[in-house]
């Protein structure tokens, strides 16, 4: 139906919005979407509609959108597939705004199901609304608090990142994982089939979305390759674009076409097509979400010589294959610096050089101060990088001497102006070791909110600085 920022902005900060298929039996998917979405406090109005249903939660069911005190902005179809086309048509005769088609089983199950999604947008065109879905989660705003399935427990923190994803699951994965690294988003939009609101659109929209400075999406494929280029193209002149892209094999394309009608498309086209437009392409969740920490913190090329330093030989060692494996540097400590640091660092164990064995994971908190901070002030280094295993840590100075790295990191970090990444793990997994993850997660969230960054291994700490500086 083409492109309109103002049609898919009016969908994205709706500000009214009714449920159709609400329900009160908990095994409904209704039910499950409408305490979501009442828990998440969507901040307009929210019309509960089912024609077997008089209460839901505390609050009134009508029996259909007729009914309705006013014509919702948005509308939330929770039913299934073949009997969503009265309640389209509705929306048409109504004037409602946008549609959410949650159910399944259109263009990806089949010729029957595409013959309803056809019929869906004869509606659509027909009615001048417009279509996110079917077969897809919905919406997630903290701005106007629309909500994903299932979505209750988001951050409301509204951010600059917007993830667009052809996978419903994917998109509360990202979503949820993200906010225990206090990545933000301005929104999230699962679209499923994209039978009218697709990922051209989607792209177009946050490159011109002044809440939005990063855009991400996972992608199984594209309706129109030559379209999908230009828009692409023209986000990654504008912002920062991450693309996780599935579908490269001959199975997994198999699986595509079954899941949402998408036509994957070869490996090597998708990949030179990334890569020539300017975006990062990712793998995964995790990598997903490593890039987006990194993108906050460090922006586009942050520069890629990196100081790398812990408390062990072996551990400095790995880094270095590990960095200069992803085209990442490791270069020579300048004489002065490497002097100032000698004067700090002599205790029986510790090296001098890039990388930097401190002689143990801890060392005495005044000495780790001063060497983190002349190891800060090296002009010929980009980023600090610190190897710090959590057990070890707590084994040679408590709880109390991880507090005090933390904060030595954070001060360096504030008084430099240089990056600073820790790389934070725990060698201890049993079940009797559940408290060095209570101690992980505090300290990481401390970390974050002041500017440090901090990944679980440094296998994934080396290939997304190496992504952001590609």
């Amino acid at each position: 139906m083409g492109f309109d920022f103002e049609e898919i902005d009016a969908i994205i900060n709706a500000r009214s919005m009714a449920i159709v298929g609400a329900s009160a039996k908990p095994v409904k998917f209704g039910s499950l979407f409408t305490a979501t979405q009442l828990t998440f406090g969507f901040k307009g109005p929210v019309w509960l509609v089912n024609p077997g249903e008089k209460e839901i939660l505390g609050r009134p069911v009508y029996p259909d959108l007729g009914s309705l005190p006013e014509v919702p902005d948005l509308v939330y179809l929770t039913i299934p597939a073949h009997r969503s086309m009265d309640t389209l048509r509705d929306c048409a005769r109504l004037g409602v705004k946008g549609v959410i088609i949650m159910a399944a089983g259109f263009r990806e199950a089949g010729a029957e199901g595409a013959a309803l999604e056809g019929e869906a947008m004869r509606l659509a065109r027909e009615g001048g609304f417009r279509i996110v879905g079917p077969n897809c989660f919905g919406i997630y705003n903290p701005r106007n608090r629309l909500a994903l399935l299932p979505g209750h427990d988001f951050s409301q923190t509204p951010g600059d990142v917007a993830y667009i994803s052809q996978s419903g699951g994917f998109s509360v994965h990202v979503g949820r994982q993200c906010k225990g690294l206090g990545i933000d988003f301005s929104a999230i939009v699962s679209y499923g089939n994209g039978a009218d609101i697709n990922e051209i659109d989607l792209l177009r929209y946050f490159a011109a979305d002044p809440q939005t400075s990063i855009i991400a999406a996972y992608l199984e494929g594209t309706s129109d390759g030559r379209r999908f280029a230009e828009a692409l193209g023209e986000a990654a002149s504008r912002k920062a674009v991450v693309v996780w892209k599935v579908g490269k094999s001959e199975s997994s394309s198999r699986a595509v076409t079954s899941h949402t009608g998408s036509l994957a498309g070869s490996a090597r086209i998708w990949e030179g097509l990334l890569r020539q437009c300017g975006a990062i392409e990712v793998s995964g969740v995790d990598e997903t979400c490593d890039v987006l920490l990194a993108l906050k913190h460090l922006g586009r090329r942050p520069g890629r010589r990196l100081f790398l330093v812990g408390g062990g030989g072996g551990l400095g060692t790995y880094a270095a294959d590990l960095a200069e494996e992803e085209g990442l540097e490791v270069p020579t400590l300048r004489a002065d610096t490497a002097s100032r640091l000698r004067a700090v660092l002599t205790a029986p164990g510790a090296s001098v050089g890039n990388p930097m064995d401190i002689g143990t994971p801890l060392v005495p908190i005044p000495v780790f101060e001063a060497a983190m901070d002349e190891a800060s002030c090296d002009p010929g280094t980009d980023i600090l990088v610190f190897d710090l295993a959590l057990n070890f840590g707590y084994g040679l100075g408590g709880e109390e001497g991880l507090d005090a790295a933390a904060d030595v990191l954070i001060r360096v970090r504030r008084k430099s102006g240089k990056p600073v990444v820790l790389v934070l793990y725990s060698r201890a997994i049993g079940p009797e070791d559940l408290r060095f993850e209570e101690i992980l997660r505090r300290l990481r969230t401390r970390l974050l909110q002041d500017g440090v960054m901090v990944y679980p291994s440094m296998q994934r700490a080396m290939r997304a600085l190496a992504l952001v500086n590609a």
